[in-house]
């Protein structure tokens, strides 16, 4: 790809697979945006002749696309596609899916432009990455039914700047309501969000939610005992709950933040004990029962 050539945009969709509402507003997701391939399997299966090691031909199965984007975190936007309840929380009971559009461009050398545009794509999984030192990225995993070739470019996208960047120096994290003053690294995972309902179509029906894992993964500067005691100090062998926060503010102080509840420690490690010239840290998974846009 040619440097400065590509577009990447998404629009929420009205219903599955409608495509493009009337008039859309597209956005841009972030800044520094990167996309894995934008692949499309067709699972076909051989068709065979019992008289004939040459197979007579292939059959067609399910239809899916399927792409991962990832960008440094500029805005919210992209939480309509993930937070099924509105935008702002996971779901607590049977529901459709959010779906969206998105449209990918790539302009040639000769002046034209090459487009893809996958409609009905839905987010089965999303992380936030926290590594200090570095901006705020997002990762989506995508996947979508439906390719279609009629659907024009965005006449104009909404895009961010520079100035929106979420920085690693305007993060803070809170567990149990202790301060992570240290913190190296940090990741909000969610995953099970959505998946594909079939028929009698190659294509998919539509797309629910789906069982939904959520997790935090942390490691930070060993400071005090109380993570190591939620993980070791268990009463009657348990594992007990507490809550976390996860907040990013902007130089145009902006904020995003995420209210994190059942948070309990599934695995607790020690690291880099006795090596010179390297802090003790402590790298915790913990599973998460549930997550609110703050």
């Amino acid at each position: 790809m040619t440097a400065g050539a590509a577009t990447a945009a998404f629009t929420v969709e009205n219903s599955y697979g409608d495509g493009p509402a009337t008039d859309p507003t597209w956005y841009q997701p972030g800044v520094d945006v990167s996309v894995g391939e934008l692949s499309v399997e067709q699972a076909l299966e051989r068709v065979r002749q019992p008289d004939d090691p040459t197979p007579a031909g292939s059959r067609e199965g399910n239809w899916e696309g399927a792409a991962s984007v990832s960008f440094t975190l500029t805005d919210d936007n992209w939480h309509d596609l993930v937070f099924a309840d509105g935008g702002t929380a996971l779901p607590h009971s049977a529901m459709h899916a959010p779906s969206a559009a998105w449209y990918f461009g790539n302009d040639m050398p000769d002046g034209t432009t090459e487009s893809r545009v996958a409609t009905g794509a839905i987010v089965p999984e999303a992380t936030i990455n926290y590594e200090q030192g570095s901006p705020v990225t997002v990762e989506l995993t995508i996947l979508y039914g439906f390719e279609p070739t009629d659907v024009s470019a965005p006449s104009t996208i909404t895009t961010p700047s520079d100035n929106d960047i979420f920085e690693w120096h305007g993060a803070s994290f809170q567990v149990d309501g202790l301060g992570q003053s240290l913190m190296q690294s940090a990741t909000l995972s969610l995953a099970g969000l959505a998946r594909f309902r079939r028929g009698q179509s190659r294509h998919p029906y539509d797309a629910v939610v789906d069982a939904v894992e959520p997790s935090f993964s942390t490691d930070a500067t060993f400071t005090e005992r109380d993570q190591l005691a939620m993980a070791v100090d268990n009463v009657d062998d348990t594992v007990g709950k507490v809550s976390a926060t996860l907040s990013f503010e902007t130089s145009q102080a902006t904020t995003i933040g995420y209210n994190l509840t059942g948070v309990q420690p599934n695995s607790y490690g020690w690291s880099d004990l006795v090596t010179p010239d390297t802090d003790l840290s402590e790298p915790i998974d913990y599973h998460v029962a549930d997550v609110e846009v703050a």
